[in-house]
């Protein structure tokens, strides 16, 4: 049991490692295109632009990586998978599609739009990734009702699951921390106006 735990331990490291550099890369990109966040496949295809995974990857010191080059499954294992997520070809991380709606979209806090980082009014209690159950590259957490939150790993190390803040910091938290309507808390929405 001992030896599990330490082993639990590093690959939860690795995983809030990796997380870090991901969210290096997100903020990095945004201070070089208008303060604006990368896009998810939920959106980037719309307005022909790169997803994140891919955008984010210059910053990250990949230029010219696309999914047909040979060493984007090594990239993307060693990157956007948590060495605990026992999926394979799926990513371990997703972007709050918060951070990508237009103010046609349908959501509390509509119309408000938060694309550009400086828009952000709590950015320390803001998540900017989670951690994934689902297969996308986002989580919908604005299509959340009270307890239901599909995309999200709520239990991937241990109790606990990694998430990004939009100011960089990562934290090893349990779900219900970061989204539970009947007590007030949604860490996940921008708005806040609750």
């Amino acid at each position: 049991p001992t030896l599990a735990r330490a082993k639990g331990a590093a690959r939860q490291a690795q995983c809030q490692s990796q997380l870090r550099q991901v969210s290096l890369a997100t903020l990095l990109y945004a201070d070089e295109h208008e303060d604006q966040f990368p896009r998810s496949e939920h959106s980037a295809l719309v307005y022909r632009q790169k997803t994140w995974g891919y955008a984010i990857l210059p910053f990250l010191g990949y230029d010219g990586v696309t999914r047909t080059s040979s060493v984007w499954p090594a990239i993307f294992n060693r990157l956007y998978r948590c060495p605990e997520d026992r999926r394979t070809n799926q990513w371990s991380y997703g972007l709050n599609v918060y951070f990508e709606l237009g103010a046609d979209d349908d959501y509390r806090g509509s119309p408000a739009t938060w694309r550009k980082r400086g828009s952000i009014l709590r950015p320390t209690d803001t998540i900017l990734f989670g951690e994934m159950a689902g297969g996308a590259d986002h989580i919908m957490a604005h299509f959340w009702a009270e307890d239901t939150h599909p995309e999200v790993a709520t239990n991937r190390h241990r109790d606990r699951s990694e998430f990004v803040f939009v100011d960089g910091h990562v934290n090893l938290l349990p779900f219900h921390t970061t989204y539970n309507l009947s007590n007030g808390i949604d860490l996940w929405n921008p708005y806040r106006g609750l």
